[in-house]
Parts: structure tokens; C-alpha cells; sequence
């Protein structure tokens, strides 16, 4: 009889699991949310009475978990989101920050203060002009008590230093240190920027994958939970097994809970550091090439080039100068003083009267309490204070950078091992799983293969983190992290979007779109005085805002005539002064602002009122010309609408192909452009001249070109994927990744494609027989 339970308990578990599985899957494989948290439902359990049993034994309830028992708050769906590289964050971050700009703003107060003193060495022109009346007492005689007289006159001074011990040069010199040590902390604070973004970026990257490496745990955890709970009302289990696993479902429930949260946080962080323009984006990539030198070659660049000591360096040269600045005051100082006064009235004045005088003063401090002294041993102090720092600053740098290094070549062994801990735990799982489905298995030994492999992945996780920032913080300490993303901070405009991949389509319609015209509509928005905001309420409701207009003459715009004429107002600076010229013409209802490439800068223009003909185009040009100094020009609609389309999915620098005058022909080479896909020429020419011994990871096979082109596109590995036609009785085309050295630089690689894994089944080979394959239907 125990025998035949044991079979009808399977039989009901193996229907019973087919189908948790698939409902399982659907809500958490590829659909990770956060999500408001559920009341968990309490579910009765149907107790069999075994023999063995103690009468009176407490039956307990028991909870079924589902994906929704163990989520988070705030509904956040990361499937809608768009994958962003490491690239394109650190270029919107940089673009975003406000520190970045008050940093510039102090290199401008720097170049000032230089201005400032590069002026003493001009001499100063000075006009006064004089006028006075006096009343003298006593007069000049007994008949008047007193004397009136006026006195007025005018003068020009010029003066000049012609000697004063070295102070100006020295302090000039001193000021110039000062630039270039501004000039450094801007660097540095873009740097720091730099690195908030890459921090934020790995944290949602690897809070992501520690929420897919538990959510799989449970969905192991619950399948023998599944069985258990069968068993158990057969009388097959004991009630040890089925706490002993309930435990264990929340223990990794509870990680869950933890990782999601941490995950929320890692979101929250990434949209305050990249900006609200990327809160759709997902980052996603984890594969970089880790390679360092040797110590010492290390330690050697960071000492020459690590921007905290450079600022050391900076400042002890702007000391020295100060030093001898302050000795100057022990020289005697001599100034030119050369005036020129013209007087129109004075007392007993008889006629105009002028004085040309030419002096020469000399100016030498004999005692001052030992002020000069003071300020030059100060200056002194400061320099020994600043070397006894700067040595402080490079052992600390060497203790830091000799922790990475070892931490880096250690991670990379660990790494290894930590991998072949994880293949090995996944076999053993498997193979413990099906031995417990034949009641083969002690329910113990299964938990803690489980548990094992979980720790082992997680600890994988753990260690290409730990790898991937150590690796970018060491950059920072050799002085190569902006070069890493080729940023130039001494260029003006050292953000530059070209070497960015990012996709301008994530706004997908207008609405999305409407996003930038609001907060740009709120920085040029003027505060009314509160007196008339009481009066005009009603007013505002029912009037249309700036934006609204705007928003109604696009659609307007985009419906209209391909033929029509329209007045394009150009080469506005930014757009902030398009909107303030739009609203102070008032042409909000009829015009729209956006940007253009122009000879590589970006310029603002605004696109004027739809005409139906050239005529009523040409005189309305006439009567603006009048009214602003602003270049015009009439352009037809259908040219307006191009660079529209193109500032909308990104500007960028490329040469047109002449546009077809026949709509039919246009068509023809739409069609064409979709078909003529080609694959990356650079990695086709890698492929076919690698070594035949090398491997290749062979990713999916599809019925046509267009799947193909679709999957590369969608899962971004263009760079790196070789895609090509071939025949085995009707035509395929094969898509192959990568070019490697050895199998285990395959399997890591392969390790990093786990969407890809789960839907395709990518397989491992040398690459050699796809390079025969390629050659025999390259007429394809």
C-alpha cells in the first residue's frame, strides 16, 4: 500500500509541478517587478494520520508563495525599460551635473583675478573736475563783512609703478598656479562625477542579477516545497521535512525581499545621478577587458599623474611664488605720477590758468611692526606644510593602489574557481533532483546542494563587481579615467555625444517628447507679481500655456502639405533663447523651436507660420526682417520636417544622400535600405582570418534575414556578432559571436549572455567549421 501511494503522490506531483512551473515562470522569469507587497493568504493543509504519530499533534497551516508574496514596493517594471551602456551614462551624468558647472564657474573667478593683476602692469588714468563756492571772512573792505569767490577747475592724472621689487611679476606668477590648480579640481570634480556614475550604474546592474539568481532559488525552493507538501498529505513525509523546507523557502524569501530592496535603491541612486531624461534606461553591461601592469609601472604613472597630488604639486609652485611676492616688500617701491590741471575759477582769478606736473615718488617701509616678516614666514610654513602633506598623500596612495592590485589579481583566481564552483554545484543539483523525484535522495543533502549553489552564485556576482569597480578606481588613481571614456575637460565642449550608442527613439511618441519642452518652459517662465495673481486665475485656467501652443502648431505642422512654405528663424545660441523670443513676439500659436547640426556646433532655430505659396511667405519675411536683426530664410515644409525627424532621434554628423524627386522612387530605396543589412565589416574580416583552433559561440539559427537582423539589434551585440546566409535544404542564416582564444574565455563570455541562454541555447564551437561554412555560400 506505501508503495502504491508513492506512485499516485508522484504522478499528482509531476502534473502538479508542470504546471506551478509554467504559471511560475510567467510571472517572474523576464517580467521582474517591483511591486506593492501582498497580504500573505493563509492555505490549510489536508493531514493523513500516520501510525508513527503522536495523537493530538497540531496541525499547522500552510502559505502558498508566489511570486507577488516576496516583491517590493513602488510598481516599477524593468521589461519596459531601454539598455544603456556604461558610455552613454557617464556622458548624460557629466552633462547633468551641476557640480561640474559650479567648478567651471570657480576656473572663471581664477582667470579674473589673473585678469586683475596683468592690470598694474598699465598705468591708470584718473579725471577730476572740481567746483566750489566760498564765503571769506572778513571781506575785503568795511563796506562788505565778507568775500564770495568760486573756485572750479579740472585735472587728469596718470600713474604708473616703475619699481616695486618683483610684487606685480611675483603675484602674476603666483595667480597664474592659481588658474592651473582651478583648472584641477574642475578635472577632479568631473572625475568624481564620473565615478558616482559608474558606481550607479553596477549597482543596478548587479542588484538586478542578484534578484534573478534568488528568484530562480525560489523557483527551485518551491518545486520541492511542492512535492514535500504532497508527501506530506500522503503520509509519505514527515513533519520535519516540511518545516525543515518551509524554512528554507523563507530564508530565500527573505533574501529576496532584501535584494529587491536594495535593487529600488539602486535605481532611486542611478535616476539622482544620471538625471529624470534616462529613469527609462536599464544598464546591463558587465563584460569588460580587465588587464593592469605591473605594480610598479603603476604606482610610477599615479605619482606623475594623479590629480589630488598634482593639486600638491600646483600648490607648493603658487607658494613659492607668494614666498617671494612677500620678500618684495622689503625693496623700495617707485611710482610715476604725471598731471595735468586746468583752472576755470578761483579766488582773484584774473584768467585760466593750467599746470603740467611730472613727479616721481619713492616709497620705502622702515618699521611695520614686523608685518613683512610675519607674512613670509608664514608663506614658508605653508610650504613645508603642503610637501609634509603631499608625502602623506602618496604613501596612502601607494597602500591604496597596492590593495587593488593584489585584490584585482586575486579576484581574478577566485573568479575561476568560483565559476567551476558553480557549473559543479548546477550538476550536482540536477543530479540530486532527480534522484529526490524517485525518492531516491535524503530531502537534506537536496536543500544543501541548493543552498550551495545559490551561495556560489551570488559569491560570483560578488567577486565581478568587486573586479569591475576596483578596476575603474584604479583608473581613477592613475589619472586615466577620463581618457579611459575619452573626456577632455579642457575642451569647451569635452561631452561629446558621437562616441555615445544610446538610441534617441526611447521617447516613443510626442508625449514623451513633451517632457524636455516643460522643463525648458519652466526655466524661462517670468513670476508674476502677486498682486495680479489673484485677478488673472480665472484667465490662466482657460488660456493655453506656451507649451500647449506649441504642442498644437506641431501637430498642426506635421499634418500639413509637404509643399507649403515656411520662415525659419536662425542660429539662436541655446533654446532657452528661442523660447524667449518665441513668447516675446508672441508667436507661440504659430512657431516651434528646435536644433540643427551646423559646421559640427548645435544652433537653435525656429520654424514660422505654414504659407500655401512663396508670395504670402515672402512678405511676411519682409515685415519680421523689420522688427528683429535675426537671419531668415524661406524653406519648404517638407525640408522643415527632415531636420525635425533628425533632431528628434538624435543629431548627428553625416553626409545626406541626395533625395529622390519621385515619391515612388523613394519608396524603392526605403525597402532597399532595409534589406541591405550588412554585418560589422571589422568583426567579419576578425572572424575569417582567426586562427582555426580559436572558438566561436554559435547563438541561434533563424528562417530568414529579417529575425536575424531584428534579434542582433534588440539584444545590442552588432559589434561582436558575424551574421551571413547559408543553405541545408532551404536557406538559413546563422548568427556566431565572438572570436576567442581559449574554450574558458568562450565560457565566460557565454556566462555574461544570460537572456540570450535562456531563449536560444547557444552552444560552444571551433571556429573552423563556421569559417568552411561562410566560404562554401558566401555567393549567398
Amino acid at each position: 500500500m506505501r508503495k502504491i501511494g508513492f506512485v499516485l503522490s508522484f504522478i499528482l506531483i509531476s502534473s502538479l509541478i508542470a504546471n506551478e512551473e509554467e504559471l511560475f515562470k510567467e510571472q517572474s522569469i523576464n517580467n521582474l517587478q517591483i511591486t506593492k507587497q501582498n497580504d500573505l493568504k493563509e492555505k490549510p493543509i489536508k493531514r493523513v494520520q500516520n501510525k508513527l504519530e503522536y495523537k493530538g499533534t497540531v496541525v499547522k497551516k500552510f502559505q502558498r508563495l508566489r511570486a507577488t508574496n516576496f516583491s517590493s514596493s513602488n510598481s516599477t517594471s524593468l521589461n519596459d525599460l531601454k539598455k544603456v551602456s556604461l558610455t552613454d551614462v557617464v556622458l548624460e551624468t557629466l552633462s547633468y551635473s551641476d557640480m561640474i558647472r559650479s567648478a567651471r564657474e570657480k576656473v572663471v573667478q581664477s582667470q579674473l583675478k589673473l585678469d586683475d593683476a596683468l592690470a598694474d602692469y598699465y598705468p591708470t588714468l584718473n579725471f577730476e573736475y572740481s567746483y566750489s563756492k566760498t564765503r571769506h571772512y572778513p571781506g575785503e573792505n568795511d563796506s562788505n563783512k565778507y568775500k564770495f569767490y568760486n573756485d572750479r577747475n579740472y585735472r587728469f592724472i596718470m600713474s604708473q609703478n616703475l619699481f616695486a621689487g618683483g610684487a606685480t611679476y611675483y603675484n602674476v606668477k603666483n595667480l597664474r598656479e592659481a588658474v592651473l590648480v582651478a583648472r584641477n579640481k574642475y578635472k577632479i570634480t568631473v572625475e568624481e562625477e564620473l565615478k558616482k556614475a559608474i558606481k550607479a550604474y553596477f549597482g543596478v546592474v548587479f542588484s538586478k542579477k542578484a534578484v534573478e539568481v534568488n528568484e530562480k532559488n525560489m523557483i527551485k525552493l518551491q518545486k520541492i516545497l511542492d512535492i514535500v507538501t504532497i508527501k506530506y498529505d500522503n503520509g509519505a513525509s514527515s513533519i520535519g521535512d516540511l518545516t525543515s523546507i518551509k524554512a528554507n523557502v523563507s530564508n530565500a524569501e527573505t533574501k529576496l525581499i532584501k535584494d529587491k530592496s536594495k535593487l529600488e535603491e539602486s535605481l532611486r541612486y542611478y535616476e539622482y545621478v544620471v538625471g529624470k531624461k534616462f529613469s527609462k534606461t536599464l544598464p546591463y553591461e558587465r563584460d569588460f577587458e580587465i588587464q593592469i601592469a605591473e605594480f610598479d609601472r603603476l604606482f610610477n604613472r599615479a605619482v606623475k599623474q594623479n590629480p589630488h597630488l598634482k593639486n600638491y604639486y600646483l600648490n607648493i609652485e603658487a607658494e613659492k611664488y607668494k614666498v617671494q611676492n612677500a620678500q618684495s616688500k622689503f625693496s623700495p617701491k617707485v611710482d610715476l605720477e604725471v598731471t595735468y590741471n586746468d583752472i576755470k575759477d578761483q579766488e582773484d582769478y584774473e584768467g585760466d590758468e593750467n599746470d603740467f606736473t611730472g613727479r616721481i615718488k619713492l616709497t620705502y617701509n622702515l618699521f611695520n611692526g614686523g608685518k613683512d616678516r610675519n607674512k613670509i614666514l608664514r608663506s614658508y610654513s605653508i610650504l613645508r606644510d603642503l610637501k609634509y602633506r603631499l608625502n602623506e598623500e602618496v604613501k596612502k596612495l601607494k597602500w591604496n593602489m597596492s590593495k587593488l592590485h593584489t585584490s584585482i589579481n586575486s579576484v581574478k583566481d577566485a573568479l575561476k574557481s568560483t565559476k567551476s564552483e558553480v557549473v559543479s554545484s548546477k550538476e550536482a543539483v540536477e543530479a540530486y533532483w532527480e534522484a529526490f523525484k524517485l525518492g531516491e535522495q535524503d530531502l537534506n543533502v537536496l536543500l544543501q546542494g541548493q543552498r550551495q549553489l545559490n551561495s556560489a552564485q551570488l559569491e560570483l556576482l560578488k567577486f565581478q563587481k568587486s573586479n569591475i569597480q576596483d578596476y575603474f578606481l584604479l583608473l581613477g588613481y592613475t589619472g586615466d579615467l577620463l581618457a579611459y571614456f575619452n573626456i577632455d575637460p579642457e575642451n569647451d565642449k569635452f561631452v561629446n555625444f558621437s562616441t555615445s550608442t544610446y538610441n534617441k527613439k526611447l521617447y516613443n511618441d510626442l508625449k514623451d517628447k513633451k517632457l524636455l519642452f516643460d522643463e525648458k518652459e519652466e526655466i524661462i517662465k517670468e513670476e508674476k507679481p502677486k498682486e495680479d495673481k489673484v485677478k488673472k486665475d480665472k484667465e490662466v485656467e482657460n488660456e493655453p500655456s506656451l507649451n500647449d501652443n506649441i504642442d498644437e502648431f506641431i501637430k498642426k505642422f506635421l499634418q500639413a502639405k509637404e509643399d507649403s512654405i515656411m520662415i525659419l528663424i536662425k542660429d539662436f545660441d541655446n533654446v532657452y533663447d528661442a523660447f524667449a523670443f518665441i513668447k516675446e513676439q508672441k508667436i507661440s500659436k504659430k512657431s516651434f523651436a528646435f536644433d540643427i547640426l551646423k559646421k559640427h556646433k548645435i544652433k537653435t532655430v525656429i520654424a514660422y507660420e505654414i504659407f500655401e505659396n512663396e508670395l504670402d511667405a515672402r512678405q511676411k519675411l519682409q515685415e519680421i526682417s523689420k522688427k528683429t536683426n535675426k537671419n531668415l530664410e524661406l524653406v519648404v515644409l517638407k525640408d522643415i520636417k527632415q531636420l525635425y525627424i533628425n533632431y528628434l532621434e538624435g543629431l548627428e554628423v553625416k553626409v545626406e544622400k541626395p533625395k529622390p524627386k519621385v515619391k515612388i522612387v523613394e519608396k524603392i530605396q526605403v525597402l532597399k535600405e532595409q534589406q541591405s543589412f550588412e554585418t560589422n565589416k571589422k568583426f567579419k574580416q576578425k572572424f575569417l582570418m582567426a586562427n582555426k583552433e580559436n572558438y566561436s559561440i554559435n547563438i541561434a539559427t533563424f528562417t530568414n534575414m529579417k529575425e536575424a537582423i531584428t534579434f542582433v539589434k534588440k539584444e545590442q551585440i552588432y559589434e561582436n556578432s558575424f551574421v551571413f546566409k547559408y543553405i541545408e535544404g532551404k536557406e538559413l542564416v546563422k548568427v556566431m559571436y565572438g572570436v576567442f582564444n581559449t574554450y574558458e574565455q568562450a565560457q565566460n563570455a557565454l556566462d555574461l549572455l544570460d537572456d540570450i541562454k535562456q531563449k536560444y541555447y547557444p552552444i560552444i564551437e571551433k571556429i573552423e567549421t563556421k569559417q568552411e561554412l561562410y566560404k562554401q555560400n558566401k555567393q549567398l
